[in-house]
């Protein structure tokens, strides 16, 4: 069963749009991970990167469609006059929103770990282990949305430590900018967990999750830039 956690009534369709251009930051990071690696061909790392951000954009697209079916739902049900919009409604006459709405979890999930697996190579067998409890986190689960953001924190987490350790090697701007990048897209799944306590952390963490990813994009196109100069 797919755990709903609904924003503020007056974010309903702003976080769409955040969510679209989140998908063009996504798209755009993926173009230039894939356009360093047709520069740069023996750096494979670059191809897995473009893939896991073309895998998290799409987790965004489907989240996006799910989100304009529940929202259709809330302004068809005022419309009508009923107070209340129930699980029991969505579920049995809106499957489409489950399994869209669990395609952006496991997606989401499967980008973070190819992203996090870059720089931690496991073997093939400890993969399909991975991405089995993955899912598991994404559906079977009694407290899944808790499960779900707490899993990509701790994926986002991991990443992060790798470049603080990278930072500290080398003391360069791109893995400061990197490792910042990934700090603050960490701190958005912190506001995501505790959204039940106050629906404002959901519009927050939205923000700070577009923040990061903004800011992955700079640091790419820095990065591009400075490979087209030694070129």
């Amino acid at each position: 069963m797919i755990e709903l956690v609904y924003s503020p009534k007056w974010f309903y369709g702003k976080d769409i749009i955040i969510d679209i251009v989140s998908i063009f930051v996504l798209s755009l990071i993926a173009f230039f991970s894939l356009k360093y690696y047709s520069l740069y061909r023996k750096k494979r790392n670059y191809l897995t990167l473009g893939i896991s951000f073309i895998i998290i954009a799409a987790s965004f697209l489907f989240k996006i469609l799910t989100n304009f079916t529940l929202y259709f739902k809330v302004f068809e049900t005022r419309q009508l006059g009923f107070v209340t919009l129930t699980y029991q409604t969505l579920r049995s006459t809106n499957t489409l929103f489950f399994i869209g709405f669990l395609l952006y979890r496991i997606l989401t999930l499967l980008g973070l770990y190819l992203l996090y697996n870059i720089y931690q190579k496991d073997s093939r067998s400890t993969i399909f282990l991975v991405i089995y409890l993955l899912l598991i986190s994404s559906y079977f689960s009694q407290s899944e949305y808790f499960i779900f953001h707490l899993t990509a924190l701790i994926l986002l987490i991991l990443i992060t430590l790798y470049y603080i350790r990278n930072y500290r090697k080398n003391k360069n701007k791109t893995s400061r900018l990197l490792m910042s990048s990934f700090a603050i897209i960490a701190a958005s799944q912190i506001f995501f967990i505790f959204v039940r306590a106050n629906l404002i952390l959901y519009v927050v963490a939205e923000i700070i999750q577009l923040i990061g990813y903004v800011a992955l994009l700079i640091t790419f196109i820095m990065v591009l830039k400075h490979a087209k100069k030694k070129k």
